[in-house]
């Protein structure tokens, strides 16, 4: 079922009324109630879906509805925590199992207790009612209903047809024909013999349709009758009924309006007749009778023309194929994003009672900036939830300066002093009112974490700057020193931190660059954002947020990595079983998520994390974060951000090793290039031949030899980063544009399953634009053409992990496959 955005609340009002119907419910003869239903949580490891997840879960805590949250980053994660029994547990947070499957159990009557389970950023796209009924044919979750807060397009159609066991939050971007119900909502079904041998039974039931017609003059009207109704109702139950009730309209009226004027032309000839039966003389009868031919003669010609059949009714053979074909359209026309999943839950609270709460405002804003810092939302789209969202920040924090001076406080009258002895020349101390949590919407600049670095290495750091003006070459260095020296700016100011460089100098920075802007290239340095004052006067942007969270989901590090290492058992003749290994990578990767989710997910609270570290050490929550401080410790948002810094590094260094190796493979339909991670635990690629590069792009510790080094490049957030990266530089400097312009396929290895990570992006023209990804349909069609280990577990479409052994072949079916289309 799909909610429209006027009926959110409806759905959350179904989910506080399944819970609580337990405790209205007398249990045992008692006269009380049982202990009510709870509510899971399923959250996909991204900045958006966590944002979302700490809306839901305040929403959760006011209304006192149980719930859990566990992170679900791929498909397998989500059979796996449906199709396991778990404790019922109520936490307001996650916290890190000791075993990934320790919390796992055999009772049956937990399962009772679920009514709701919220998908975040997860399952749209998936065939989620064929998982329920799977479960529900076990006696599990038989009074459960799933949730969906998806962005990713297009919704499965079985989720839409599922009824109220499936509810899906819709907006906008879903498009309005959806096909309807019946079979094959999944449109992979069909095969090319099957279309031979349906167009050969055309053919025969042509033939046989005229004979049938033929024989059908004979028959009795009540058999013809009774036929006819079978036939109506068998149409009914394999066609959809709205197609059934259109087509049923569009007969009936035809028939209503050849009754109609059937019934108006015989009353207007018995007028006639009565007006000039009972007297007058010949002449006036003469009259008449003319006058009654030529009214008879357009009358029967009105009636040839009303009464013309219209067009034959199309056979149900064909009306399938319609809607087979209007499935094939609906599926094929490429991946897209709609709302994101923190402004939904937002604005699902604002049609609640949660609307002013700060916090929740905040959790928007940095879901929908993350959001757009991914490519899941376009320049257009952006913009418009940005408008939104910046009438609700000065609705709640109104820039009421007046009234904050009428209402200053002094420090004399804190001391007892009498106001009405302080004359005018006496000095006066006026102590500022606490901003701590204010939301500001102000224009930021297209720098990478401007304060909480320098001037100069934000600019380096930054894609907009980095690619505009090509800072990966001397040139390009020379040319950013010299727009430095025209604004004024010595460079020892531009390489202190940011917040630490002359009050002067920072006031005057939008003004100096906007006087140097076109001449350099740099037209739109700037695009709306969001703010929040933090501590005393420190502010942190949302984009700040995302790149920090992002980073600690994205890049192991000592504080994200798990604390298990993982063994791998040998086997008898010294090597270790394959299988085993496959479960044991599975585990430890699930464990590690988990982990990185829980550090991540402090991170999103607003009132202060929960710190592994030093108590009251800086930057290990918002609340002790300055601008410009000590960033140096190992958990919080001070972490995150020096990961985003060394992710940022890695990410350009790795892009110029392409571009320099010239190790991106053109061909007719795509690009592509793989990114591998060599022995020593560096990252490197690889040229053409496919052989390993020897130059690297970052280096990590050396590991124990019973462990798999990790690649960064192997998580999707950051691959798809390297990504708009190489897509952005080769846009401006001209190599991809044009009849050049080409989708980009990246190959990044995965050392500890042996496999690689295959992501298509399709390539917009312009930055900001959006183009719907299509490479879904075509990576599932090189998969069943050959033969090999492929996995669709992601929630992306555009991404698939190939084995080691078939990467390279199925790049090669995937050109053939394109080139024959």
């Amino acid at each position: 079922m799909l909610l429209q955005i006027e009926h959110w609340h409806l759905g959350y009002d179904q989910i506080l009324k399944d819970c609580r119907s337990d405790l209205q419910q007398p249990q045992d003869g008692l006269s009380g109630g049982g202990d009510g239903g709870s509510v899971w949580i399923l959250c996909n490891a991204d900045v958006d879906a966590m944002a979302a997840a700490r809306i839901l879960s305040y929403m959760f805590r006011s209304d006192g509805i149980p719930y859990q949250l566990r992170p679900c980053a791929s498909f397998s994660s989500l059979q796996k925590s449906l199709s396991s029994k778990r404790k019922q547990r109520n936490t307001a947070n996650v916290q890190e199992d000791n075993d990934i499957n320790e919390d796992y159990d055999e009772d049956e009557d937990d399962d009772d207790h679920v009514r709701a389970i919220i998908l975040l950023n997860l399952g749209g796209s998936r065939n989620l009612a064929r998982l329920l009924e799977e479960q529900q044919q076990q006696n599990r979750f038989t009074q459960t209903k799933i949730y969906v807060m998806d962005c990713r397009r297009p919704f499965h159609l079985a989720n839409i047809h599922a009824g109220e066991n499936i509810v899906l939050f819709g907006d906008q971007t879903v498009v309005d024909e959806i096909p309807s119900d019946g079979d094959n909502l999944s449109g992979n079904e069909s095969t090319s013999s099957e279309e031979s041998s349906s167009e050969e039974d055309d053919s025969s039931s042509e033939e046989e349709g005229d004979d049938d017609e033929s024989e059908a003059e004979f028959e009795d009207s009540d058999d013809l009758g009774r036929k006819e109704a079978k036939e109506a109702e068998a149409m009914e139950k394999k066609f959809s009924a709205g197609q059934e009730e259109e087509s049923d309209r569009d007969y009936d009226g035809d028939l209503e309006d050849e009754d109609d004027h059937s019934n108006t032309t015989g009353k207007k000839s018995k007028r006639r007749k009565t007006a000039h039966g009972d007297g007058g003389n010949d002449d006036s009868l003469q009259d008449d009778d003319a006058t009654d031919e030529q009214q008879q003669g357009q009358d029967e010609s009105e009636e040839d023309v009303t009464s013309t059949p219209a067009e034959p009714t199309l056979s149900p053979r064909k009306l399938h194929r319609q809607r087979r074909e209007r499935l094939r359209v609906y599926y094929s026309a490429g991946s897209y994003y709609g709302s994101p999943a923190a402004f939904v839950s937002y604005h699902l609270s604002t049609q609640l009672r949660f609307g002013n709460v700060g916090d929740l405002l905040w959790l928007a804003c940095v879901g929908v900036t993350d959001a757009y810092l991914h490519s899941r939302v376009d320049v257009t789209g952006y913009t418009a939830l940005a408008m939104e969202l910046s009438d609700r920040c000065d609705r709640l924090f109104p820039n009421d300066v007046y009234q904050r001076v009428s209402n200053a406080v002094y420090a004399e009258h804190l001391l007892g002093t009498d106001p009405t002895a302080i004359n005018n020349n006496t000095a006066t101390t006026q102590l500022r009112l606490s901003e701590n949590g204010r939301i500001l919407t102000e224009k930021d600049y297209r720098f990478f974490l401007l304060r909480h670095s320098s001037l100069l290495d934000s600019m380096v750091h930054s894609n907009y700057v980095s690619t505009k003006m090509k800072l990966w070459t001397n040139n390009g260095m020379q040319k950013l020193q010299e727009l430095l020296a025209k604004m004024g700016y010595p460079l020892a100011e531009c390489r202190q931190p940011f917040a630490f460089m002359k009050p002067k100098l920072r006031r005057r920075l939008r003004e100096m660059i906007e006087m140097h802007a076109e001449e350099y290239g740099l037209d739109n340095f700037e695009f709306t954002s969001f703010f929040r004052i933090t501590g005393y006067n420190s502010l942190i942007s949302a984009s700040d947020i995302s790149y920090a969270v992002t980073a600690l989901l994205e890049v192991e590090y000592p504080a994200t990595a798990s604390s298990k290492a993982r063994v791998v058992t040998p086997t008898q003749d010294g090597t270790a079983g394959d299988k085993a290994d496959e479960t044991s990578a599975e585990t430890e990767e699930e464990r590690s998520i988990m982990h990185a989710f829980n550090i991540a997910y402090d991170v999103l609270n607003a009132n202060g994390a929960v710190s592994l570290g030093p108590i009251g050490a800086e930057g290990t929550e918002l609340s002790s974060l300055v601008n410009g401080g000590n960033i140096s410790s190992s958990t919080g948002i001070g972490a995150g951000i020096r990961l985003a810094l060394n992710l940022q590094n890695s990410i350009i260094a790795t892009s110029v090793n392409l571009l320099e190796r010239s190790a991106i493979t053109r061909l007719r339909h795509f690009r592509y290039a793989y990114i591998t991670c060599t022995s020593e635990g560096s990252y490197g690629v690889r040229g053409r031949a496919g052989a390993p590069s020897t130059s690297t792009t970052t280096r990590t510790p050396k590991k124990n030899h019973q462990q798999q080094e990790s690649h960064v490049f192997a998580k999707p957030l950051a691959l798809t980063k390297l990504a708009h990266y190489l897509m952005d530089m080769h846009r401006e400097n001209g190599k991809w544009t044009g009849t050049k312009s080409r989708p980009l396929v990246l190959m990044a290895e995965k050392p500890q399953t042996s496999t690689y990570m295959v992501v298509g992006y399709e390539y917009p023209e312009r930055h900001g634009h959006f183009v719907r990804n299509r490479f879904g349909e075509k990576f599932e069609l090189v998969a069943k053409t050959m033969q090999g280990s492929f996995k669709f577990d992601s929630f992306d479409s555009n991404v698939v992990e190939v084995g080691g052994n078939d990467v390279q072949r199925f790049i090669e079916q995937l050109h053939y496959m394109m080139d024959s289309i």
